[in-house]
C-alpha cells in the first residue's frame, strides 16, 4: 500500500510539472539538488531549488494557440526579410565598384560560409529538444547554462536594438537620396536636409509608428512584414530587369548611354569615396557585406509561433541563406558588369536609377523593406526579455513577469 501511494504521488507530481516551462540548466556550482523526491533539479511541483532560477509558474499553454506557423511563413520569410535589407540596395553596388565583382563575390561567399557554420550549430541544438519562446536565448540557456544564456541573450537583445536603429537610419538615407536625385534632375541644389534636425525627427517618428504597431498585436506585425517582403521582392525584380534591359540597350532608366560600360568592374579599383574622401579596402568592404547575411536568427526568434520548431527552423533558415546569397550575387554581377565604375561610385542609389518600369518602385521598396526590418527588431527583442524574465535570472526583469501574469489572470477572468 505504501509503494502504491508513493507511485500515485509521483504520478501526481509529474502531472503538475508537465505544463511548466522547462528551466535552464545551471552552469555553476550553486545548484542544490533535492534528491528526496526523485527529481534531480526540482521539488515535484515545478519549483526549482537552483539559485537564480524562477519558480516555474509559466506554462506553455499561453503560446500553444499562437503556434500555428509553418516553415515558409514562420522561419523562411522572417529570415529572408532580415537579410534582404538596405545594404542590398544602398551599399552593395558601391562595394562592387570598389572591390570588383570577383572580390565582392569572394566576400559574400566567405560571409555565407560563416553563416552556414552558425546555422549548422543551431540546427544541431534545436533538433534535440523542444523550443519555447525566447528563440536563441532559450536554446543557449538550456544547453550551455543559464549564465551563458543570460549573457548572450543580453548581447543579442542589444544587437537587435542597434540593428533596428541602423534600419531606421536606412529609411532616412533612402528618403534623402531620393530627394537629392529629384533636386539634381530639376537643376536645383540640395543641402541634404529638409528642415532643421530632419533626420532625428523622421527617425523618432518611424520608431514611434513601429512601436505602436507592435503594441497593438503581433498579428499586425506578421501581416505588415509579409506585405513589406512582397514589395522588397518586387523591387529586386525591377532592379534586375532594368539592369538587363540597360545592358541590352533597350532601356536607360535615369542613366545615360555613356553610363553603360560592360565588364568594367570585374577587378578591385579602390579609390577615395566621392562624398567622404576615404579610400576603402578589403576589410572595410567585408565590414559592410557581413551584416547583410547575419539575420538568420530572426526565424528562430519566432519559435513560439511555429508548429514544429525543431523542423521548421533548420529548413527555413537554410533555404533563406541560399535564396538571399543567390539574390546578392545576381545583383552584384548583373549591375556590376553593366554600369560604369564611376557611375556606381557617384550614384549610391543606382539601383533605383536602373529600375524598370519606374524608379519609384525601388525607392518606395527600400523604405518599406527597412520598415519591415524595424518591425522585426521591435517584435523579437521584447520576446527575448520576456523569456529571460520568466526564468528570473535578472532581478530587474521580474516586474515584466509580474505584469504578464496579471494580464493572463485578467484574460482568464474575462
Amino acid at each position: 500500500a505504501s509503494s502504491s501511494n508513493s507511485n500515485s504521488n509521483n504520478n501526481n507530481n509529474k502531472k503538475k510539472t508537465n505544463g511548466h516551462r522547462k528551466k535552464p540548466k545551471p552552469s555553476g556550482h550553486n545548484a542544490r539538488h533535492d534528491h528526496g523526491n526523485g527529481n534531480g533539479h526540482g521539488n515535484g511541483n515545478g519549483n526549482h531549488t537552483t539559485s537564480g532560477f524562477g519558480n516555474g509558474n509559466n506554462t506553455e499553454n499561453d503560446t500553444e494557440h499562437h503556434a500555428n506557423l509553418g516553415t515558409f511563413r514562420g522561419a523562411f520569410l522572417p529570415s529572408l526579410q532580415s537579410i534582404l535589407g538596405v545594404i542590398l540596395f544602398l551599399r552593395l553596388t558601391h562595394i562592387t565598384s570598389q572591390a570588383g565583382c570577383i572580390c565582392t563575390t569572394a566576400l559574400l561567399l566567405a560571409s555565407t560560409a560563416s553563416t552556414l557554420l552558425t546555422w549548422s550549430s543551431l540546427s544541431a541544438i534545436v533538433t534535440n529538444g523542444s523550443i519555447q519562446s525566447g528563440g536563441p536565448y532559450y536554446v543557449i540557456s538550456r544547453t550551455l547554462g543559464a549564465d551563458v544564456g543570460a549573457s548572450l541573450g543580453l548581447l543579442y537583445y542589444s544587437g537587435s536594438i542597434l540593428s533596428g536603429s541602423m534600419f531606421v537610419l536606412g529609411v532616412v538615407e533612402a528618403v534623402h537620396c531620393s530627394i537629392r536625385a529629384y533636386y539634381a534632375r530639376w537643376g536645383y541644389g540640395f543641402s541634404g536636409h529638409l528642415f532643421w534636425y530632419d533626420s532625428q525627427i523622421l527617425s523618432l517618428a518611424i520608431v514611434a509608428a513601429t512601436t505602436t504597431c507592435v503594441h497593438f498585436g503581433n498579428r499586425f506585425v506578421v501581416v505588415f512584414s509579409h506585405l513589406f517582403l512582397m514589395v522588397t521582392v518586387l523591387s529586386i525584380v525591377c532592379v534586375l530587369a532594368g539592369a538587363v534591359a540597360f545592358a541590352l540597350g533597350i532601356y536607360d532608366g535615369n542613366l545615360q548611354p555613356y553610363d553603360r560600360s560592360p565588364m568594367e568592374n570585374l577587378w578591385p579599383r579602390f579609390e577615395p569615396d566621392p562624398f567622404t574622401g576615404v579610400t576603402p579596402d578589403v576589410f572595410s568592404s567585408l565590414a559592410l557585406v557581413y551584416p547583410s547575411v547575419t539575420g538568420i536568427l530572426n526565424g528562430m526568434s519566432q519559435s513560439h509561433r511555429l508548429k514544429h520548431p525543431s523542423q521548421s527552423i533548420p529548413r527555413g533558415t537554410f533555404w533563406s541563406i541560399v535564396a538571399s546569397t543567390g539574390i546578392y550575387l545576381a545583383v552584384c554581377w548583373v549591375v556590376g558588369t553593366t554600369v560604369s565604375n564611376r557611375t556606381l561610385k557617384v550614384d549610391k542609389f543606382v539601383a533605383a536609377s536602373l529600375a524598370y518600369p519606374h524608379e519609384l518602385i525601388v525607392r518606395a521598396g527600400v523604405v518599406v523593406s527597412a520598415l519591415g526590418l524595424v518591425l522585426g527588431c521591435m517584435s523579437t527583442a521584447p520576446n527575448l526579455l520576456s523569456a529571460m524574465a520568466d526564468d528570473e535570472l535578472l532581478p530587474c526583469l521580474n516586474r515584466l513577469k509580474e505584469n504578464r501574469l496579471k494580464e493572463n489572470r485578467l484574460k482568464e477572468n474575462r
